[in-house]
């Protein structure tokens, strides 16, 4: 997504939004380990309207984990024979294509997409971001922020962790977190995106260097150079994905290509900072 597309995207009031809610199913909770997708889902969504559905099981070509199984319970004689991630991944881009992905812990389900876009010799995705677990421990009041917990208590049926279950559930707590937010002015994706840092309109900007704030509103990446634990400083390229304010250390969520994973970056230690040439 170009930056003037991303641009429009943040004036748009959120009834025009092209919505994309998703979930992915995976062998395991590591992709820089080897992990793949097994199953994947997603809902259109506009204007309060369903506009379309895509899902399908992947073929991971690797053993699902006996701990990925006992949550989703796929079982390997049905993905021998799905398609693999490379058949997919034109269509899956098109379906993508424009719009803004919406999921619970959304950073997880992301990290895994570019992960399998990048081993294919793809650019990562760098759509706009709507993360539900981040907006929900911000503006409910629950005792747990999964999505399960959160379905149980919205009175709405509870995920399966199975991919289109799960946006189903994700759907109705969506549709909830907008009606809240409406209450308390947000009314455009700029201040979707900013509720989920914790930020209501009016609320001023906290602290960030202004590249890291126009790569996150730009969908660019950065050259950074990141102090280790052990004092070290790690030239790095990273796609930032979410910047969370609520913990008492300001943090970056963003996909690191040397590692090609997400990675946490806290924002004290990052030293040089600079956009990426397009």
């Amino acid at each position: 997504m170009n930056p003037s597309e991303r641009s429009r995207l943040l004036q748009l009031p959120l009834s025009e939004v092209p919505f994309v809610l998703f979930d992915v199913e995976s062998t395991g909770l590591e992709p820089q380990q080897g992990d793949r997708i097994c199953e994947i889902a997603l809902v259109h969504w506009r204007g309060g309207v369903q506009r379309g559905m895509y899902q399908t099981l992947v073929n991971p070509g690797r053993p699902i984990s006996p701990a990925a199984f006992a949550v989703n319970k796929i079982p390997a004689h049905l993905l021998t024979g799905a398609p693999t991630f490379e058949t997919i991944s034109g269509h899956l881009l098109k379906e993508l294509d424009g719009a803004v992905l919406v999921a619970h812990n959304a950073p997880f389900d992301f990290s895994f997409l570019n992960t399998e876009l990048i081993r294919l010799g793809k650019p990562a995705l760098n759509n706009p971001i709507v993360d539900t677990l981040q907006l929900a421990r911000t503006f409910l009041v629950h005792d747990r922020y999964s999505l399960a917990a959160l379905s149980r208590a919205l009175g709405v049926e509870r995920p399966a962790h199975r991919a289109m279950s799960d946006v189903i559930a994700l759907k109705a707590l969506f549709v909830h977190l907008l009606e809240r937010l409406r209450m308390l002015g947000v009314s455009s994706l700029d201040d979707l995106l900013r509720a989920q840092r914790g930020l209501l309109p009016g609320d001023p900007e906290p602290q960030a260097p202004a590249e890291l704030l126009t790569a996150l509103r730009e969908g660019r990446r950065l050259r950074i150079t990141y102090h280790t634990g052990g004092g070290d400083a790690v030239p790095r390229i990273i796609l930032p994905i979410e910047l969370q304010h609520t913990g008492t250390l300001p943090r970056l969520i963003a996909y690191c290509y040397l590692r090609n994973a997400q990675r946490t970056f806290y924002l004290d230690r990052i030293g040089e900072l600079a956009l990426e040439e397009d």
